[in-house]
């Protein structure tokens, strides 16, 4: 059986840390392929910061970033919908355009905190494997806190996957913020995305 990841975002900018838990994502679930999955509006995040960097922009920047790698791709479903971008409104495109595989959708451990307040939640659980991202060191992460996690996500008996994936302390809004303030961002975004960001003045 094909096994297909999907991960979404808004990708403003998307980094290094996007890629390597998704090279993670793809190994430790034997997947064939991660489809990344860039937002038109998040139904969670308001950007001011980020003047407003449109959809396309976001969209040209996850092309930049995935190169030639074989097992990446992208998809451009929610900014073509256009309106707020609801995950299990993907999902479902996913689970019809491939209807013979099993679908794996990674969320972040930040996003799995509040995920039982996303639109149709449960049917998101039914229709793939939801699988999480931590966001902390394993020695800060309580167990108490990710087994209630867990239970809390668990659909139909079917629990989500923790993967092991390396902490990268690195974040888009970091980013955002560091070209405002003319500071450095070396080794946090690919360099093609760097290239882009500069030649159209973004988050300047």
């Amino acid at each position: 059986m094909t096994k297909i990841g999907i991960i979404g975002g808004t990708f403003n900018p998307i980094h290094i840390a996007h890629l390597a838990i998704a090279e993670q994502f793809y190994d430790q679930m034997n997947l064939d392929h991660c489809y990344f999955v860039p937002t038109f509006r998040s139904p969670f995040k308001i950007e001011s910061d980020a003047k407003e960097v449109s959809p396309d922009h976001r969209l040209k920047m996850v092309e930049l970033a995935l190169g030639n790698n074989p097992h990446f791709k992208i998809d451009n479903y929610e900014i073509i919908n256009k309106g707020i971008s609801y995950s299990f409104l993907t999902i479902e495109y996913f689970k019809n355009k491939f209807p013979d595989a099993k679908l794996y959708f990674l969320i972040g451990q930040d996003q799995a905190n509040h995920f039982h307040k996303w639109k149709n939640w449960e049917l998101i659980c039914q229709l793939t494997q939801l699988t999480i991202a931590k966001r902390i060191d394993e020695n800060s992460f309580p167990t108490e806190e990710r087994e209630q996690i867990t239970q809390k996500l668990t659909v139909d008996e079917k629990k989500p996957i923790w993967i092991d994936n390396t902490n990268m302390e690195v974040s888009s809004s970091e980013i955002r913020h560091r070209f405002k303030e003319k500071k450095s961002t070396n080794y946090l975004l690919p360099d093609k995305v760097y290239d882009y960001i500069k030649e159209h003045s973004l988050y300047l």
